[in-house]
């Protein structure tokens, strides 16, 4: 006789994780698309031209990656808290939880995917080029704006954390209206309502 019990060995879903982590990261590409077409990359190519980077330009650039930041964690996080499966029984707290969890998840895993990805990139650039003088100008770069890159730095780093706060809600915000079974047909639909 087989002992039944209310746990299984894991309550983390990994594949509305890796889904809500590649819709994120597909947003993430498709809005830093649109912000290269209308130049708010040109930051990156001022800074290898030695170029004059004004603070308009860096805000603007660390706004929009706030903005594709917040998106992409909310509609990953918003996914996986859906679409996980619920748990019979449990406390309003426990889900809110669980759903949380793997919002953070979906943002942890697609952070290690574009830290990893910009790894490879860099190393086909290093492999490619030559590295000895784009670190030379880089460095010099650098040394001209320690402060600007060092407030750059901290603003990633802060919008990331942002950006994992807003998936964990996104997350709780998905699981509670799997659990109240949220119609949102008026607005994700291309047949004509009556």
């Amino acid at each position: 006789m087989e002992l039944q019990t209310p746990y299984r060995s894991s309550y983390i879903e990994w594949g509305t994780i890796l889904a809500g982590a590649v819709l994120a990261l597909t947003i993430s590409v498709v809005l830093i698309q649109f912000g290269a077409a209308v130049g708010l990359t040109q930051i990156e190519n001022e800074l290898s031209t030695d170029a004059n980077v004004t603070p308009g330009k860096v805000l603007g650039t660390g706004i929009w990656v706030l903005w594709v930041q917040v998106l992409s964690s909310l509609a990953g996080g918003y996914l996986a808290g859906r679409m996980r499966m619920p748990i019979a029984g449990a406390s309003e707290h426990e889900r809110d939880m669980r759903d949380g969890v793997h919002g953070l998840l979906v943002w942890a895993t697609a952070t290690i995917a574009v830290v990893v990805a910009a790894s490879v990139v860099a190393s086909v650039a290093a492999i490619a080029d030559n590295p000895t003088e784009d670190i030379k100008r880089a460095a010099d770069v650098a040394a001209m704006d320690e402060n600007a890159t060092i407030i750059f730095a901290f603003f990633a780093a802060a919008t990331s954390l942002v950006s994992a706060v807003i998936s964990w809600w996104a997350a709780t915000a998905g699981g509670d209206h799997r659990d109240t079974a949220a119609d949102h047909t008026r607005y994700f639909t291309f047949r004509v309502l009556r």
